[in-house]
């Protein structure tokens, strides 16, 4: 294999690959402290509308401190769905919702920033341990011959009778807190690579959905092999590598004895001294480690279920045979059009009026249900006796809001009829302004309207509603005694 191959594999990688897209992304811490903080913890699929919720919340916290983010969480959401960051699924059981979860290349990404911040020491002896274990097994279970294999159980016997007899002896070793405590995290750090996993898991089943759809159409009869197989009653989901693999898995992590030794385990671990020096977090994986393995897994179990379900629809029911029509004419229009571009330029002018039909395609999130709620009074209504008005009390309320001209007319009119000449200033001096600020108001209105400026300013004062005394100098004005409006 040569360097240049690696090089274009690579190439293809960087072109192609989520995760690599992800790190490489303009806003790449951004998008991985949201996804890291509402996909961890176990939680692999959420709502659409609970996620557009949450990361508008977040995406406005940002804004404060002065990110650059003039989207919306929905809007965000969509953009890391067409980049391959997030994909759109819809159960059986919430058919009308849907839901998002990260990608397998997501995963991978937020697990290499994860292993950059907190990096796990990589010689262990639980590591090596592991790894001894694994291969042991794997020589002894894919041996073939009988003697050898004879040879190795009778090793392991003879090792666990003499673990037994010192244990009935009490002379045998415990691990030490920081050794437990090594393994402890060394399997916290493989549990935290299942998400990942079962992502790959979903991905790979996505995959063989659709390149046995695309075989099927590709199929010329019904005699295909991929065609008999289905008509057969054959699951081939399930019969794939990735579905013998998952279903392996599957069956161990239901078997109710595995399930409550590992419980077991679990429980025990958490009540060793010390287990008191893991964080609350580590904790907390390591009690949900089984449920949520087994959460996930009854999930892709779900999603295998449901495509192999889907496959049997869509070759049973014939549909195949219109897709695979319309592929044909697909292909047919291609083709002709391959041949007219010999002849004929992308922009010459046909004669031919083509009509038109588009389509608004929308996604479901987008729709919103009315409420007839939302339109009923849930307030009780208040009932108000009719009674017999005040009219003392009705005059009182017009004075809040509007000037009394009738009093401030009739003060100038009284005025008047004892002097030839006469100012807003004398007006006021010898009538209180009952309405404050506003009285000296109407009386300016009034010597606008029925006087005449004069040379000069005058000092004036009054005392406002609340008995604040005030003063002030204005512009002076002469009321005309002649005026009819004037007249007692």
């Amino acid at each position: 294999m040569s360097v240049v191959g690696d090089v274009y594999r690579i190439s293809a990688l960087r072109s192609d690959d989520a995760a690599w897209a992800l790190l490489r992304a303009k806003n790449a811490p951004v998008i991985l402290a949201l996804l890291g903080r509402h996909f961890g913890d176990g939680v692999r699929r959420l709502p659409a509308p609970e996620l557009f919720a949450l990361l508008d919340a977040d995406l406005e916290e940002l804004r404060d401190s002065g990110a650059d983010l003039p989207n919306t969480g929905q809007g965000y959401c969509a953009e890391w769905v067409r980049s391959g960051f997030l994909l759109r699924r819809s159960s059986a059981a919430a058919a009308r919702e849907e839901s998002l979860e990260p990608t397998d290349g997501a995963f991978a990404a937020l697990d290499f920033v994860g292993s950059l911040r907190t990096p796990v020491t990589s010689v262990t002896e639980s590591r090596l341990s592991t790894l001894s274990t694994q291969l042991s097994a794997l020589a002894r279970d894919s041996d073939p011959d009988t003697e050898s294999r004879l040879a190795r159980l009778r090793a392991e016997r003879d090792a666990l009778d003499r673990r037994i007899a010192a244990v009935e002896s009490g002379d045998f070793p415990v691990l030490s807190g920081a050794r437990a405590l090594e393994r402890t995290r060394e399997i916290l750090a493989l549990a935290s690579e299942v998400p990942a996993d079962f992502a790959r898991v979903r991905t790979d089943f996505d995959e063989l959905n659709r390149s046995l759809r695309a075989r099927i159409l590709d199929d010329e009869n019904d005699r295909g092999d991929t065609l008999g197989d289905v008509f057969r009653g054959v699951d081939l989901i399930a019969e794939s590598d990735s579905g013998r693999s998952f279903a392996a898995f599957y069956d161990t992590i239901l078997d109710p004895a595995r399930s409550a030794e590992i419980d077991d385990a679990i429980t025990a671990v958490l009540d060793r001294p010390f287990a008191a020096e893991l964080d609350a977090d580590q904790r907390r994986k390591l009690r949900r480690l089984l449920t949520d393995m087994e959460v996930a897994a009854g999930e892709v179990h779900e999603i295998m279920t449901s495509l192999s379900r889907s496959l049997r629809h869509f070759v049973q029911s014939r549909a195949y045979e219109e897709h695979r029509r319309i592929q044909q004419l697909i292909r047919s229009a291609q083709q002709k059009a391959t041949a007219v571009a010999e002849v004929r330029r992308p922009f010459d002018v046909l004669d031919l009026d083509l009509v038109r039909v588009g389509m608004a395609i929308e996604s479901i999130t987008s729709l919103r249900m009315h409420n007839p709620a939302d339109d009923r009074v849930t307030d009780e209504v208040v009932v108000h006796q009719s009674g017999v008005a005040d009219l003392a009390a009705l005059r009182a309320l017009v004075r809040e809001s509007e000037i009394d001209f009738d009093e401030l007319t009739a003060n100038v009119a009284d005025l008047l009829a004892a002097k030839a000449h006469a100012t807003v200033g004398d007006v006021l001096a010898d009538h209180p302004a009952t309405q404050g600020l506003a009285s000296v108001v109407g009386l300016l209105v009034l010597a606008t309207r029925h006087g005449r400026r004069v040379d000069g300013t005058e000092h004036i004062t009054w005392t406002s509603v609340r008995g604040t005394p005030r003063s002030a100098v204005i512009a002076r004005h002469q009321y005309d005694p002649t005026a009819p409006e004037l007249q007692r």
